[in-house]
């Protein structure tokens, strides 16, 4: 779903607002010293988010989404906000190695736009995130079993943030 066709959140009756944080929507594995957490920014699941979060969510996905479809060479790839920090200085990372396992099939990111400027370091300080909008194609379903893999870390924990979104987008009566 592209962002851009998204309902605006100005005004948004309060009881019919989701009410989810940004990490209950977020799948999150340590790999090492490496933190990563993966936030899906398509709108169905920005909707069960509350409103802060997912106000900021979506002014990041319009803020990158041309330009990240546009690399990865497809109109409407799937997007992700990943942010990965670190326990001890000069953990190294590779972008490129942050794979999704949907359907049998594994996915690796068409394109990568940084947001923070150290991210094409390759490594990072301690206490400090770097984070990228990564595109995926069409062809990942976020309704479905996902796995995020990273360098033989994964985390499968995507089917149950699934039935918390829609459960919360129920509730709110989307």
């Amino acid at each position: 779903m592209c962002i851009t066709h998204r309902r605006r959140v100005e005004g948004v009756d309060p009881a019919r607002s989701g009410s989810l944080t940004q990490g209950q929507i977020s799948v999150r594995l340590t790999a090492r010293a490496l933190q990563i957490e993966v936030t899906p920014l398509a709108s169905w699941v920005l909707e069960a988010a509350a409103p802060d979060t997912r106000e900021r969510l979506y002014r990041i996905a319009e803020a990158h989404e041309v330009e990240v479809a546009r690399l990865a060479g497809v109109t409407e790839p799937v997007l992700f906000l990943v942010s990965l920090s670190s326990r001890s200085q000069g953990t190294p990372f590779r972008p490129d190695d942050l794979h999704m396992l949907s359907r049998g099939l594994r996915e690796r990111p068409l394109a990568i736009r940084p947001i923070t400027p150290g991210w094409g370091s390759g490594r990072l300080s301690v206490q400090a995130s770097e984070i990228a909008v990564y595109a995926y194609g069409d062809g990942l379903d976020l309704t479905r079993e996902l796995t995020v893999a990273y360098q033989g870390v994964e985390d499968s924990s995507w089917a149950r943030k699934v039935v918390a979104i829609e459960a919360e987008r129920r509730r709110i009566g989307r």
